[in-house]
């Protein structure tokens, strides 16, 4: 199966890292290939939903053939939790509403629970055939799909367990659900992805999907060019212009950033199971679509 076969794609990584383009061309390539879609974006902001040219209110909004955005946050959560739970409140419903807010406040991890929550009931709608969401970054996605675990330990019978079981056999699932990380081919962002994968594996009940190493810099040679460039380098002629001493220095500094990439994404490769699919996505110039080239370069490396 690629991972766009399951029914929940969690797209997290930390802030720069591109999190939120990477969502959006996943939303647009399985849309592309005929899948009913849902993008959340849930981060606090537009996030993907906001390349599709749109300002996403809480009720989806159909950007292009089945491909809907939406927004949320725990307050919407909780809201539409009291009504699916308690129905129509009438007069009651405001005191309610804020006493079910205190103590989503104040309880250690239901505001989390209520996020995923909605994540998980969008994707066992029927709905859709496929929802991505732009989540939080790592940290704070890490405290949402623990949510339904810790708080069904606080909770475990009632109405509150009910919830969280279904939701952690969702999130359980990798054949229904998966969480997809976004990282650069640098030290600090590779480290920190490695760090959150033990902590998704050790801390929650979801899986991982994939790696999304992005804005990668490619190998620009071939190995026999590359080593005459490199004897080149080495000793390069006495007499050369300044501008094309420029040039050799500027291509020096190319290799070598390459050559560093490569070496991180070496790294990388090594932590990661032999199943776990590492997709490369290239640093684009200007483009008319980010997501529109990211969406093709993941397809190329999906085989799609």
């Amino acid at each position: 199966m690629t991972i766009l076969d399951r029914r929940l794609l969690i797209v997290g990584g930390k802030g720069g890292t591109g999190k939120s383009s990477v969502a959006a061309a996943l939303a647009d390539l399985a849309a592309f290939r005929g899948k009913s879609t849902l993008l959340i974006s849930a981060d606090g902001s537009p996030g993907a939903a906001g390349f599709f040219g749109v300002e996403p209110e809480h009720e989806a909004i159909e950007v292009k053939r089945n491909l809907s955005v939406v927004q949320i946050d725990s307050s919407d959560s909780l809201s539409e939790f009291v009504a699916l739970q308690l129905g129509p409140l009438g007069a009651v419903g405001k005191p309610v509403a804020n006493a079910f807010s205190f103590v989503a406040e104040a309880a250690p991890g239901v505001s989390e629970l209520l996020l995923v929550g909605k994540y998980a009931h969008e994707a066992r709608s029927g709905d859709w055939d496929l929802v991505v969401v732009d989540a939080a970054s790592s940290g704070h996605l890490l405290g949402e799909l623990s949510a339904p675990k810790n708080v069904g330990e606080i909770a475990p019978v009632g109405r509150l367990a009910r919830e969280t079981g279904w939701m952690i056999a969702l999130l359980a699932d990798p054949e229904l659900t998966g969480v997809v990380n976004v990282t650069l081919a640098e030290e600090v962002p590779v480290s920190e992805t490695i760090e959150f994968i033990d902590r998704l594996h050790s801390e929650t009940p979801a899986h991982l999907a994939a790696v999304v190493v992005n804005r990668t810099r490619p190998q620009l040679y071939a190995r026999t060019k590359r080593a005459q460039l490199d004897e080149l380098l080495a000793d390069p002629p006495k007499r050369l212009s300044a501008g094309s001493r420029g040039v050799l220095e500027a291509v020096q500094v190319g290799l070598d950033r390459a050559d560093v990439a490569s070496q991180i994404d070496a790294r990388l490769r090594a932590e990661l199971t032999d199943a776990t699919p590492v997709l490369h996505v290239p640093e684009f110039g200007v483009v008319d679509s980010i997501p529109a080239a990211v969406r093709e370069a993941i397809a190329d490396e999906l085989s799609l």
